[in-house]
């Protein structure tokens, strides 16, 4: 839903698909900055960085899995399904994964040499980076990854549509899942000052992006579609 003028306006379908894929580039670079700076990943995505330290498969393949059960846990939170979206949202979450390895493999080996204060603030910047893209797809409403899809219905369904309660609400399964990884090897791998960061504030950024990047942008409570 677009405001302008007074007027409210449906987004066409050539405007949909290109906040996506602006809102696929700000999270997968953001993800990748966070994930090389090696400072302290989002909680999703360091939980998939234990769970293959853990079991020695690639980082990839757990943010693919973890795409698809929050896609599943979806369709049981909608009042009604919208297998359209759902696959969509499933998409996305698999070209994600992809892309989000990519950039961390490219950022790696730049970031490396830095010293500590460059590397935090690139990680910051990263997560920054993932809330505002965030942000922009929630309210594109056209395909999600299907965790941000969680958060956007747990905030519209039990948090009276506060983005940082969502946010946190779907950041608590993640950190428990790395805090499980960790009882079993005892590392903590892609957790620090930017996690914390990401864990509590994440919902302020989107909250921010919604009101400074494209702010005509409005969102529509996704319980209801």
């Amino acid at each position: 839903m677009y405001y302008l003028n007074g007027e409210y306006f449906e987004l066409t379908l050539k405007q949909k698909i290109t906040y996506f894929f602006i809102s696929l580039a700000i999270i997968s670079f953001g993800n990748g900055l966070s994930i090389a700076a090696q400072l302290g990943a989002a909680p999703w995505s360091a939980s998939a960085v234990n769970l293959a330290n853990v079991t020695h498969l690639p980082t990839m393949l757990f943010l693919a899995i973890e795409a698809i059960l929050a896609a599943v846990i979806n369709l049981f939170m909608v009042e009604k399904i919208n297998w359209r979206r759902a696959i969509g949202n499933v998409i996305f979450g698999l070209l994600f994964s992809l892309f989000v390895a990519e950039f961390a493999n490219l950022f790696h080996p730049l970031l490396a040499p830095l010293s500590l204060i460059p590397k935090l603030i690139v990680d910051l910047f990263g997560i920054w980076c993932i809330g505002i893209g965030v942000s922009v797809i929630q309210r594109a409403n056209f395909v999600l990854h299907p965790l941000d899809n969680l958060t956007n219905v747990a905030r519209f369904k039990f948090f009276r549509g506060s983005a940082p309660l969502g946010q946190l609400s779907n950041f608590i399964f993640a950190v428990t899942i790395s805090l499980i990884c960790w009882a079993f090897s005892g590392k903590l791998l892609s957790y620090g000052i930017g996690t914390i960061y990401c864990f509590f504030l994440q919902g302020n950024n989107i909250a921010w992006g919604d009101k400074h990047l494209f702010k005509h942008l409005l969102h529509i409570d996704p319980t209801k579609i």
